[in-house]
């Protein structure tokens, strides 16, 4: 059982250096509703790039406006744009509720129609190459939607008690709206997740570096590097007023090793330093410019 939360703009701006080691994986909100750009989730491309950063396996999901086949295309669309380029370890799922009234305060939709956004949805992102899936509260996989009509896709259950008494099958339960977290102001929703979506890596040889040459970093800037390596690779630092650099650790996704490195104050001017990375008979090394 892997223990996970779901985060959006609503969670403010997260510390994610204080949640790696407490939590195994992250749902991140990309966005609500249609493909428009202002309703794209503040927090998004951050919250991206700290797990990302940190070898945190992330997936995410679109809180769903739709009322209509046309709207559930244009939900799709937007979860697309948002994700092109990335790729998520963790489903993209569409999150199927009504927390604040919308549908209701519009007549509702019937269950044929939301299922049919939900398989619409999930047929779209699954063609895109990703896993795709529902999450629904117990009230509406219950009786809101034929949750026969969508076995292919994996399901994320919400239900806030001690236990899960929704018989029907699911991957992912969030069981509390009001957990705490280090590195979180405020609560935030808890999961446990059944199924591991991490995709295994293969063995490791070699050495290598996933980070371009010249990177440049503005002051206290912090970018990550993965080291692909086997063993813990020996990092050594040449300017050291320039970068800070952290000890290697272990990528949570089997991927190698992560090495932080960040951007020391004061810059006049244009100001470089670099690592040099040995592991496996190799050596490679990556320079900064800090700006």
């Amino acid at each position: 059982m892997l223990k996970g939360i779901d985060v959006s703009n609503a969670n403010g701006r997260v510390d994610w250096d204080k949640l790696v080691g407490n939590i195994d994986y992250a749902i991140l909100r990309c966005g609500i509703g249609s493909d428009i750009v202002s309703q794209d989730d503040k927090q998004w491309a951050r919250n991206v790039a700290e797990c990302n950063r940190l070898g945190i396996p992330w997936g995410t999901y679109l809180y769903s406006y739709a009322m209509s086949t046309a709207e559930a295309e244009s939900e799709a669309a937007h979860a697309l744009r948002l994700l092109k380029g990335l790729k998520p370890a963790y489903p993209v799922y569409i999150d199927m509720e009504d927390a604040d009234g919308y549908k209701a305060k519009r007549g509702g939709i019937s269950k044929q129609l939301a299922t049919d956004i939900c398989r619409i949805y999930c047929e779209r992102l699954t063609a895109a190459g990703y896993t795709a899936g529902v999450y629904a509260n117990k009230d509406w996989a219950t009786n809101r939607l034929d949750m026969a009509q969508l076995t292919k896709w994996t399901f994320w259950l919400a239900q806030y008690n001690d236990k899960v008494t929704y018989t029907g099958k699911y991957d992912m339960w969030q069981y509390s709206s009001s957990g705490t977290m280090p590195g979180i102001a405020d609560k935030v929703d808890l999961n446990y997740c059944y199924k591991d979506f991490v995709v295994a890596t293969p063995a490791i040889t070699g050495l290598t570096l996933d980070t371009p040459n010249g990177k440049d970093l503005t002051v206290g800037e912090r970018y990550t590097v993965l080291a692909k390596c086997k063993d813990k690779p020996a990092v050594t630092t040449t300017g050291r007023d320039v970068i800070a650099v952290s000890e290697p650790r272990l990528d949570p996704k089997g991927r190698g090793w992560l090495i932080d490195v960040q951007g020391l104050p004061p810059v006049p001017v244009v100001r470089h330093g670099h690592i040099t990375v040995s592991a496996a008979g190799q050596t490679v090394q990556c320079n900064f410019n800090v700006t």
